[in-house]
Protein backbone atom coordinates (compact mmCIF):
# COMPACT_ATOMS: atom_id res chain seq x y z
CA UNK A 1 0.00 0.00 0.00
CA UNK A 2 1.00 3.51 -0.95
CA UNK A 3 2.19 6.23 1.58
CA UNK A 4 -1.22 8.20 0.29
CA UNK A 5 -3.17 4.96 0.70
CA UNK A 6 -2.43 4.16 3.98
CA UNK A 7 -3.36 7.49 4.57
CA UNK A 8 -6.77 8.53 3.09
CA UNK A 9 -8.44 9.00 6.43
CA UNK A 10 -5.90 11.45 7.69
CA UNK A 11 -7.39 15.25 8.29
CA UNK A 12 -4.97 16.10 6.19
CA UNK A 13 -6.05 14.04 3.38
CA UNK A 14 -9.57 15.53 4.00
CA UNK A 15 -8.87 19.00 3.51
CA UNK A 16 -6.57 18.68 0.82
CA UNK A 17 -10.37 16.67 -1.06
CA UNK A 18 -11.54 20.56 -0.01
CA UNK A 19 -9.19 22.51 -1.43
CA UNK A 20 -8.96 20.10 -4.58
CA UNK A 21 -12.72 20.44 -5.41
CA UNK A 22 -12.27 24.14 -6.65
CA UNK A 23 -9.21 23.16 -8.90
CA UNK A 24 -11.41 20.23 -10.46
CA UNK A 25 -13.90 22.20 -11.45
CA UNK A 26 -11.92 25.23 -12.40
CA UNK A 27 -10.45 22.40 -14.82
CA UNK A 28 -13.80 21.01 -16.11
CA UNK A 29 -14.88 24.85 -16.99
CA UNK A 30 -11.68 25.30 -18.46
CA UNK A 31 -12.05 21.91 -20.49
CA UNK A 32 -15.25 22.72 -21.09
CA UNK A 33 -15.05 26.80 -22.45
CA UNK A 34 -11.82 25.24 -24.67
CA UNK A 35 -13.82 23.07 -26.26
CA UNK A 36 -16.38 25.59 -27.64
CA UNK A 37 -13.51 28.06 -28.31
CA UNK A 38 -12.17 25.20 -30.57
CA UNK A 39 -15.51 24.72 -32.19
CA UNK A 40 -16.33 28.54 -32.29
CA UNK A 41 -12.69 28.58 -34.42
CA UNK A 42 -13.38 25.85 -36.50
CA UNK A 43 -16.37 27.50 -37.56
CA UNK A 44 -14.99 30.74 -38.38
CA UNK A 45 -11.95 28.83 -40.19
CA UNK A 46 -14.72 26.91 -42.26
CA UNK A 47 -16.15 30.02 -43.06
CA UNK A 48 -12.64 31.39 -44.07
CA UNK A 49 -11.92 28.44 -46.17
CA UNK A 50 -14.94 27.49 -48.13
CA UNK A 51 -17.23 30.50 -48.46
CA UNK A 52 -14.42 33.40 -48.18
CA UNK A 53 -12.97 31.81 -51.07
CA UNK A 54 -15.63 30.96 -53.16
CA UNK A 55 -17.40 34.71 -53.21
CA UNK A 56 -13.15 36.02 -53.36
CA UNK A 57 -12.52 33.40 -56.61
CA UNK A 58 -16.35 33.67 -57.94
CA UNK A 59 -16.10 37.79 -57.94
CA UNK A 60 -12.65 37.98 -59.67
CA UNK A 61 -14.00 35.38 -62.34
CA UNK A 62 -16.62 38.47 -62.89
CA UNK A 63 -14.46 40.73 -62.77
CA UNK A 64 -12.27 38.79 -65.51
CA UNK A 65 -15.12 38.08 -67.94
CA UNK A 66 -16.49 42.13 -67.61
CA UNK A 67 -12.55 43.30 -68.62
CA UNK A 68 -12.93 40.46 -71.04
CA UNK A 69 -16.14 42.12 -72.71
CA UNK A 70 -14.99 45.79 -72.14
CA UNK A 71 -11.66 44.36 -74.40
CA UNK A 72 -13.91 43.14 -76.84
CA UNK A 73 -16.10 45.89 -77.42
CA UNK A 74 -12.93 48.09 -77.32
CA UNK A 75 -11.65 45.97 -80.39
CA UNK A 76 -15.04 46.29 -82.06
CA UNK A 77 -14.98 49.64 -81.98
CA UNK A 78 -11.46 49.75 -83.26
CA UNK A 79 -9.14 49.84 -80.13
CA UNK A 80 -7.67 47.25 -77.37
CA UNK A 81 -5.17 44.79 -77.74
CA UNK A 82 -6.39 41.16 -78.77
CA UNK A 83 -3.70 38.88 -76.88
CA UNK A 84 -5.05 40.26 -72.99
CA UNK A 85 -8.17 38.21 -74.02
CA UNK A 86 -6.27 34.90 -74.25
CA UNK A 87 -4.27 35.61 -71.19
CA UNK A 88 -7.17 37.12 -69.03
CA UNK A 89 -9.12 33.29 -69.39
CA UNK A 90 -6.51 31.62 -67.99
CA UNK A 91 -7.37 33.69 -64.76
CA UNK A 92 -10.90 33.25 -65.36
CA UNK A 93 -9.98 29.18 -65.08
CA UNK A 94 -7.66 29.72 -62.22
CA UNK A 95 -10.96 31.54 -60.61
CA UNK A 96 -13.26 28.67 -61.84
CA UNK A 97 -11.25 25.99 -60.39
CA UNK A 98 -11.38 27.58 -56.84
CA UNK A 99 -15.05 28.01 -57.06
CA UNK A 100 -14.81 24.06 -58.14
CA UNK A 101 -12.37 22.89 -55.28
CA UNK A 102 -14.74 25.09 -52.59
CA UNK A 103 -18.00 24.12 -52.81
CA UNK A 104 -19.53 24.63 -49.21
CA UNK A 105 -23.79 25.22 -50.12
CA UNK A 106 -25.91 23.21 -51.06
CA UNK A 107 -26.85 24.41 -55.33
CA UNK A 108 -23.58 25.64 -55.19
CA UNK A 109 -22.08 22.30 -57.11
CA UNK A 110 -24.45 22.77 -59.89
CA UNK A 111 -23.91 26.72 -60.36
CA UNK A 112 -19.93 25.74 -60.77
CA UNK A 113 -20.67 22.88 -63.17
CA UNK A 114 -22.80 25.31 -65.12
CA UNK A 115 -20.25 27.69 -65.00
CA UNK A 116 -17.01 25.27 -65.90
CA UNK A 117 -19.68 24.56 -68.81
CA UNK A 118 -19.95 27.62 -70.30
CA UNK A 119 -15.94 28.53 -69.57
CA UNK A 120 -15.25 25.79 -72.19
CA UNK A 121 -17.49 27.71 -74.66
CA UNK A 122 -16.10 30.55 -73.94
CA UNK A 123 -12.81 29.61 -74.05
CA UNK A 124 -14.07 28.10 -77.88
CA UNK A 125 -15.33 31.87 -78.40
CA UNK A 126 -12.46 33.26 -77.65
CA UNK A 127 -10.23 30.35 -79.51
CA UNK A 128 -11.89 31.75 -82.79
CA UNK A 129 -11.91 35.19 -82.63
CA UNK A 130 -12.39 36.36 -85.95
CA UNK A 131 -12.26 40.31 -86.73
CA UNK A 132 -13.73 39.97 -90.02
CA UNK A 133 -16.94 38.84 -88.63
CA UNK A 134 -16.62 40.84 -85.63
CA UNK A 135 -20.32 41.61 -85.06
CA UNK A 136 -22.08 37.92 -84.75
CA UNK A 137 -18.93 37.12 -82.66
CA UNK A 138 -19.24 40.38 -79.89
CA UNK A 139 -23.00 39.21 -80.13
CA UNK A 140 -22.11 36.05 -79.00
CA UNK A 141 -19.54 37.01 -76.56
CA UNK A 142 -21.42 39.15 -74.67
CA UNK A 143 -24.21 37.10 -74.38
CA UNK A 144 -22.41 34.17 -73.26
CA UNK A 145 -20.27 36.54 -70.53
CA UNK A 146 -23.20 37.70 -69.10
CA UNK A 147 -24.52 34.55 -68.21
CA UNK A 148 -21.42 33.75 -66.80
CA UNK A 149 -21.61 37.01 -65.05
CA UNK A 150 -25.32 36.24 -63.55
CA UNK A 151 -24.52 32.82 -62.24
CA UNK A 152 -21.09 34.51 -60.87
CA UNK A 153 -23.49 36.97 -58.89
CA UNK A 154 -25.85 33.91 -58.34
CA UNK A 155 -22.55 32.03 -56.84
CA UNK A 156 -21.45 35.01 -54.86
CA UNK A 157 -25.26 35.27 -53.47
CA UNK A 158 -25.29 31.71 -52.65
CA UNK A 159 -21.65 31.53 -50.51
CA UNK A 160 -22.71 35.48 -48.80
CA UNK A 161 -26.09 33.20 -47.34
CA UNK A 162 -24.01 30.51 -46.03
CA UNK A 163 -21.62 32.92 -44.52
CA UNK A 164 -25.13 35.07 -42.68
CA UNK A 165 -25.95 31.27 -41.99
CA UNK A 166 -22.30 30.36 -40.62
CA UNK A 167 -22.27 33.45 -38.82
CA UNK A 168 -25.91 32.89 -36.69
CA UNK A 169 -25.02 29.49 -36.23
CA UNK A 170 -21.21 30.69 -34.41
CA UNK A 171 -23.36 32.81 -32.19
CA UNK A 172 -25.08 30.25 -31.49
CA UNK A 173 -22.97 28.30 -30.62
CA UNK A 174 -21.02 30.93 -28.59
CA UNK A 175 -24.52 31.90 -26.65
CA UNK A 176 -25.23 28.32 -25.96
CA UNK A 177 -21.44 27.66 -24.68
CA UNK A 178 -21.52 30.98 -22.68
CA UNK A 179 -24.96 29.37 -21.27
CA UNK A 180 -23.12 25.68 -20.43
CA UNK A 181 -19.98 27.34 -18.94
CA UNK A 182 -22.33 29.86 -16.23
CA UNK A 183 -24.75 26.43 -15.61
CA UNK A 184 -21.67 24.03 -15.16
CA UNK A 185 -19.88 26.90 -13.12
CA UNK A 186 -23.06 27.78 -10.71
CA UNK A 187 -23.50 23.46 -10.55
CA UNK A 188 -19.76 23.40 -9.69
CA UNK A 189 -20.24 26.12 -7.43
CA UNK A 190 -23.19 24.88 -5.80
CA UNK A 191 -21.35 21.25 -5.47
CA UNK A 192 -18.44 22.70 -4.00
CA UNK A 193 -20.05 23.91 -1.01
CA UNK A 194 -22.12 21.34 -0.71
CA UNK A 195 -19.07 18.53 -0.81
CA UNK A 196 -16.81 21.39 1.53
CA UNK A 197 -19.82 21.60 4.05
CA UNK A 198 -20.39 17.81 3.97
CA UNK A 199 -16.30 17.24 4.45
CA UNK A 200 -15.80 19.68 6.79
CA UNK A 201 -18.68 18.47 8.94
CA UNK A 202 -16.97 15.01 8.75
CA UNK A 203 -13.58 16.64 9.81
CA UNK A 204 -15.06 18.74 12.38
CA UNK A 205 -17.60 16.29 14.03
CA UNK A 206 -15.34 14.04 15.39
CA UNK A 207 -13.47 17.01 17.32
CA UNK A 208 -17.57 18.55 18.75
CA UNK A 209 -18.15 14.84 20.06
CA UNK A 210 -15.08 14.95 21.87
CA UNK A 211 -15.62 18.31 23.47
CA UNK A 212 -19.37 17.30 24.44
CA UNK A 213 -18.60 13.76 25.99
CA UNK A 214 -15.91 15.91 28.15
CA UNK A 215 -18.13 18.49 28.76
CA UNK A 216 -21.47 16.39 29.69
CA UNK A 217 -19.37 14.10 31.65
CA UNK A 218 -17.85 17.31 33.70
CA UNK A 219 -21.53 18.05 34.15
CA UNK A 220 -22.33 14.71 35.45
CA UNK A 221 -19.40 15.19 37.96
CA UNK A 222 -17.22 12.30 36.36
CA UNK A 223 -13.18 12.23 36.58
CA UNK A 224 -12.02 10.28 33.60
CA UNK A 225 -14.56 8.90 31.12
CA UNK A 226 -13.95 6.38 28.43
CA UNK A 227 -14.18 8.04 25.18
CA UNK A 228 -15.43 5.82 22.39
CA UNK A 229 -12.94 6.05 19.50
CA UNK A 230 -14.68 6.60 16.07
CA UNK A 231 -12.42 6.50 12.91
CA UNK A 232 -8.50 6.43 12.01
CA UNK A 233 -7.34 9.44 11.81
CA UNK A 234 -5.82 12.26 13.99
CA UNK A 235 -9.18 12.47 15.80
CA UNK A 236 -9.02 9.11 16.55
CA UNK A 237 -5.87 9.37 17.39
CA UNK A 238 -5.90 11.84 20.11
CA UNK A 239 -9.22 10.36 21.08
CA UNK A 240 -7.31 6.94 22.32
CA UNK A 241 -4.62 8.92 23.36
CA UNK A 242 -7.27 11.01 25.91
CA UNK A 243 -8.47 7.29 26.89
CA UNK A 244 -4.41 6.44 27.76
CA UNK A 245 -3.78 9.45 29.30
CA UNK A 246 -7.42 9.10 31.68
CA UNK A 247 -6.63 5.24 32.55
CA UNK A 248 -2.67 6.42 33.84
CA UNK A 249 -4.42 9.46 35.57
CA UNK A 250 -7.14 7.33 37.23
CA UNK A 251 -4.43 4.40 38.50
CA UNK A 252 -2.32 7.28 39.37
CA UNK A 253 -4.90 8.50 41.59
CA UNK A 254 -5.64 5.18 42.74
CA UNK A 255 -2.30 4.87 44.00
CA UNK A 256 -2.40 8.12 45.62
CA UNK A 257 -5.59 7.46 47.14
CA UNK A 258 -3.96 3.96 48.57
CA UNK A 259 -1.20 5.87 49.70
CA UNK A 260 -2.95 8.89 51.19
CA UNK A 261 -5.18 6.41 53.13
CA UNK A 262 -1.85 4.79 54.56
CA UNK A 263 -0.95 8.12 55.42
CA UNK A 264 -4.25 9.19 57.25
CA UNK A 265 -3.88 5.92 59.31
CA UNK A 266 -0.08 6.64 60.26
CA UNK A 267 -0.96 10.72 61.55
CA UNK A 268 -4.57 8.91 63.05
CA UNK A 269 -1.99 6.32 64.97
CA UNK A 270 0.51 9.20 66.01
CA UNK A 271 -2.34 11.43 67.26
CA UNK A 272 -3.83 8.65 69.31
CA UNK A 273 -0.05 7.89 70.38
CA UNK A 274 0.61 11.50 70.79
CA UNK A 275 -2.44 11.38 72.72
CA UNK A 276 -2.05 8.98 74.91
CA UNK A 277 1.76 9.48 75.72
CA UNK A 278 0.53 13.66 76.49
CA UNK A 279 -1.91 11.67 78.87
CA UNK A 280 1.36 9.78 80.69
CA UNK A 281 3.23 12.50 80.60
CA UNK A 282 0.54 14.28 82.70
CA UNK A 283 0.48 11.74 85.12
CA UNK A 284 4.22 11.33 85.19
CA UNK A 285 4.55 15.58 86.17
CA UNK A 286 1.23 14.93 88.46
CA UNK A 287 3.61 12.42 90.84
CA UNK A 288 7.36 14.34 91.06
CA UNK A 289 5.23 17.99 91.20
CA UNK A 290 2.99 16.28 93.94
CA UNK A 291 6.36 14.82 95.90
CA UNK A 292 7.92 17.78 95.79
CA UNK A 293 5.47 20.05 97.18
CA UNK A 294 5.29 17.59 100.24
CA UNK A 295 8.80 18.01 100.72
CA UNK A 296 8.79 21.59 100.63
CA UNK A 297 5.37 21.97 102.53
CA UNK A 298 7.54 19.40 105.81
CA UNK A 299 10.62 21.98 104.86
CA UNK A 300 8.31 24.59 105.54
CA UNK A 301 5.79 23.75 108.43
CA UNK A 302 8.02 21.39 110.33
CA UNK A 303 11.42 22.46 110.34
CA UNK A 304 12.06 23.08 113.49
CA UNK A 305 10.98 19.23 114.79
CA UNK A 306 12.69 17.41 111.47
CA UNK A 307 16.08 16.22 112.34
CA UNK A 308 18.84 16.48 110.38
CA UNK A 309 18.52 13.10 108.44
CA UNK A 310 15.11 13.92 107.74
CA UNK A 311 15.63 17.46 106.54
CA UNK A 312 18.67 15.68 104.32
CA UNK A 313 16.27 12.97 103.25
CA UNK A 314 13.25 15.64 102.02
CA UNK A 315 16.14 17.81 100.15
CA UNK A 316 17.28 14.42 98.73
CA UNK A 317 13.61 13.78 97.44
CA UNK A 318 12.76 17.53 96.18
CA UNK A 319 16.30 17.13 94.02
CA UNK A 320 15.43 13.91 92.46
CA UNK A 321 12.06 15.44 91.65
CA UNK A 322 13.12 18.47 90.12
CA UNK A 323 15.74 15.90 87.92
CA UNK A 324 12.50 14.34 87.11
CA UNK A 325 10.60 17.12 86.20
CA UNK A 326 13.45 18.54 84.01
CA UNK A 327 13.88 15.32 81.96
CA UNK A 328 10.07 15.18 81.59
CA UNK A 329 10.34 19.17 80.33
CA UNK A 330 12.97 18.62 77.86
CA UNK A 331 10.39 15.76 76.50
CA UNK A 332 7.93 18.69 75.76
CA UNK A 333 10.88 20.81 74.15
CA UNK A 334 11.35 17.40 72.50
CA UNK A 335 7.51 17.53 71.22
CA UNK A 336 7.80 21.13 70.43
CA UNK A 337 11.24 20.34 67.82
CA UNK A 338 8.90 17.31 66.44
CA UNK A 339 6.08 20.09 65.42
CA UNK A 340 8.46 22.39 64.11
CA UNK A 341 9.96 19.69 61.41
CA UNK A 342 7.44 21.08 58.71
CA UNK A 343 8.98 24.07 59.01
CA UNK A 344 11.42 24.67 55.74
CA UNK A 345 14.95 24.08 56.54
CA UNK A 346 17.68 27.03 55.57
CA UNK A 347 20.84 25.09 54.34
CA UNK A 348 24.26 26.61 55.36
CA UNK A 349 27.78 25.87 54.35
CA UNK A 350 29.93 24.64 57.44
CA UNK A 351 33.14 23.17 58.22
CA UNK A 352 33.11 19.52 59.55
CA UNK A 353 34.97 20.14 62.72
CA UNK A 354 33.09 23.18 63.76
CA UNK A 355 29.58 21.29 63.40
CA UNK A 356 31.33 19.08 65.96
CA UNK A 357 32.70 20.84 68.31
CA UNK A 358 29.31 23.09 68.49
CA UNK A 359 27.16 20.23 68.26
CA UNK A 360 29.00 18.38 71.81
CA UNK A 361 30.15 21.94 73.75
CA UNK A 362 26.77 21.42 75.68
CA UNK A 363 27.71 17.96 76.85
CA UNK A 364 31.18 18.58 78.03
CA UNK A 365 30.47 19.35 80.87
CA UNK A 366 27.87 16.85 82.01
CA UNK A 367 30.52 14.01 80.33
CA UNK A 368 33.51 14.99 82.51
CA UNK A 369 31.40 14.98 85.59
CA UNK A 370 30.00 11.53 84.77
CA UNK A 371 33.13 10.43 84.06
CA UNK A 372 32.85 9.50 80.24
CA UNK A 373 35.39 10.41 77.70
CA UNK A 374 34.36 12.25 74.61
CA UNK A 375 36.65 10.87 71.95
CA UNK A 376 36.82 12.97 68.50
CA UNK A 377 38.06 10.86 65.03
CA UNK A 378 37.41 13.18 62.48
CA UNK A 379 39.05 12.48 58.98
CA UNK A 380 41.51 15.13 57.52
CA UNK A 381 40.71 17.89 55.25
CA UNK A 382 37.08 16.81 55.01
CA UNK A 383 35.21 19.01 52.22
CA UNK A 384 32.98 22.05 53.75
CA UNK A 385 29.76 20.30 54.15
CA UNK A 386 26.56 22.35 53.77
CA UNK A 387 22.96 21.39 55.83
CA UNK A 388 20.40 23.04 58.37
CA UNK A 389 23.12 24.68 60.92
CA UNK A 390 20.32 25.16 63.53
CA UNK A 391 18.32 21.76 63.43
CA UNK A 392 21.45 18.87 62.22
CA UNK A 393 23.44 19.63 65.66
CA UNK A 394 20.89 18.62 67.83
CA UNK A 395 21.32 14.86 66.06
CA UNK A 396 25.09 14.75 67.48
CA UNK A 397 23.60 16.15 70.85
CA UNK A 398 20.86 13.61 71.43
CA UNK A 399 22.63 10.87 70.27
CA UNK A 400 25.68 11.73 72.41
CA UNK A 401 23.28 12.69 75.50
CA UNK A 402 21.39 8.88 74.93
CA UNK A 403 25.39 7.62 75.37
CA UNK A 404 26.06 9.33 78.38
CA UNK A 405 22.76 8.72 79.81
CA UNK A 406 23.11 5.22 79.25
CA UNK A 407 27.03 4.62 79.57
CA UNK A 408 28.67 4.32 83.48
CA UNK A 409 31.24 6.22 84.70
CA UNK A 410 34.54 4.80 82.94
CA UNK A 411 32.99 4.74 79.59
CA UNK A 412 33.72 6.21 76.23
CA UNK A 413 31.99 7.52 73.41
CA UNK A 414 33.67 7.95 70.53
CA UNK A 415 32.34 10.05 67.43
CA UNK A 416 33.78 9.34 63.89
CA UNK A 417 33.33 10.94 60.61
CA UNK A 418 34.57 9.92 57.31
CA UNK A 419 34.07 10.74 53.79
CA UNK A 420 32.65 7.65 51.60
CA UNK A 421 31.43 7.62 47.95
CA UNK A 422 30.08 10.82 47.85
CA UNK A 423 28.74 11.18 51.36
CA UNK A 424 29.50 11.97 54.68
CA UNK A 425 29.38 9.10 57.54
CA UNK A 426 29.15 9.60 60.90
CA UNK A 427 29.42 6.76 63.85
CA UNK A 428 28.35 7.57 67.18
CA UNK A 429 29.33 4.77 69.22
CA UNK A 430 29.30 3.91 73.04
CA UNK A 431 29.82 0.80 75.47
CA UNK A 432 26.86 1.36 77.58
CA UNK A 433 24.26 -0.85 78.65
CA UNK A 434 23.15 -1.54 75.28
CA UNK A 435 19.62 -1.62 73.93
CA UNK A 436 17.19 -4.98 74.35
CA UNK A 437 17.21 -6.73 70.49
CA UNK A 438 13.53 -6.55 70.43
CA UNK A 439 13.19 -2.84 70.71
CA UNK A 440 15.84 -2.03 68.86
CA UNK A 441 13.61 -1.97 65.45
CA UNK A 442 10.97 0.59 67.00
CA UNK A 443 13.49 2.93 68.17
CA UNK A 444 13.39 5.80 65.71
CA UNK A 445 9.44 5.99 65.76
CA UNK A 446 7.31 8.23 67.26
CA UNK A 447 6.61 7.63 71.11
CA UNK A 448 7.69 4.41 71.35
CA UNK A 449 8.44 3.61 75.15
CA UNK A 450 9.70 0.71 76.90
CA UNK A 451 10.86 -0.39 80.02
CA UNK A 452 14.53 1.66 80.25
CA UNK A 453 12.70 4.63 79.27
CA UNK A 454 9.90 4.16 81.55
CA UNK A 455 12.74 3.86 84.17
CA UNK A 456 14.05 7.24 83.17
CA UNK A 457 11.06 9.18 82.87
CA UNK A 458 10.92 9.90 79.32
CA UNK A 459 8.71 8.73 76.31
CA UNK A 460 11.24 8.65 73.69
CA UNK A 461 10.99 11.46 70.96
CA UNK A 462 14.42 12.28 70.17
CA UNK A 463 15.89 9.30 68.01
CA UNK A 464 12.30 9.99 66.03
CA UNK A 465 13.26 13.60 65.33
CA UNK A 466 17.21 12.71 64.88
CA UNK A 467 15.72 10.24 61.77
CA UNK A 468 13.07 12.68 60.52
CA UNK A 469 16.10 15.47 60.48
CA UNK A 470 18.53 13.24 58.78
CA UNK A 471 16.34 12.40 56.09
CA UNK A 472 15.12 16.02 55.12
CA UNK A 473 18.93 16.33 54.58
CA UNK A 474 18.35 13.08 51.69
CA UNK A 475 20.71 10.85 53.97
CA UNK A 476 19.81 7.54 56.41
CA UNK A 477 20.38 6.03 59.52
CA UNK A 478 21.08 2.90 61.25
CA UNK A 479 21.49 1.15 64.45
CA UNK A 480 23.47 -1.66 66.29
CA UNK A 481 23.55 -2.54 69.51
CA UNK A 482 24.26 -5.60 72.08
CA UNK A 483 23.06 -5.67 75.40
CA UNK A 484 25.56 -4.68 78.24
CA UNK A 485 27.99 -4.04 74.70
CA UNK A 486 26.97 -0.74 73.72
CA UNK A 487 25.50 0.67 70.61
CA UNK A 488 26.61 2.31 67.27
CA UNK A 489 24.66 4.77 65.75
CA UNK A 490 25.72 5.02 61.51
CA UNK A 491 24.15 7.85 59.56
CA UNK A 492 25.38 9.37 56.37
CA UNK A 493 24.16 12.78 54.59
CA UNK A 494 24.93 13.38 50.73
CA UNK A 495 27.28 16.18 49.52
CA UNK A 496 25.14 18.57 48.62
CA UNK A 497 25.81 19.82 45.32
CA UNK A 498 26.59 23.70 46.01
CA UNK A 499 29.01 22.63 48.36
CA UNK A 500 32.23 23.49 45.71
CA UNK A 501 30.62 27.06 46.24
CA UNK A 502 30.65 26.77 49.91
CA UNK A 503 33.87 26.41 49.85
CA UNK A 504 34.73 29.39 48.41
CA UNK A 505 31.89 31.08 50.79
CA UNK A 506 34.18 30.12 53.98
CA UNK A 507 37.34 31.22 52.33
Amino acid sequence: MTAFGADWRSIRTKIFTISLLPVMALILVAVINYRHLSDLGQSAEQIMARNYRSIKAAQEAANILETNRNILLSQFFGEGNPNQTTHSSRDLGRALETCRLHIAERGEKRLVEDLWYQYQKYNEIIARYDTDDLPSYVGEFTSLTSEMVIRLNDLVELNERGMELAEQQTRQLAKRAQRQSLVILLLAIGLILLLSFLLSGRIARPIRNLTDQLVANHKRGGRYPFLPVRGEDEIGLMTAEFNRLFESLSRYDQHNAAILAVEKDKVRQAEEARTRFIADLSHQLKTPMTSLTMSVNLLHDRRDRLTGEQISMLLDTATDDCERMAKLLNELVDIARLEAMVRPAVREPIMVTELIHTSLRPLVKQAEEKGVSLVLEIEPDLPVITLDTTRFPWILTNLVGNGLRYTDSGGVITIAVTRQSGSFVFVCRDNGCGIDPDHLPHIFERYSQFAEREKMGTIGLGLAIVKEIIEQHGGGIQAESLPGQGTVFTFWIPEHKDSSNAESIID
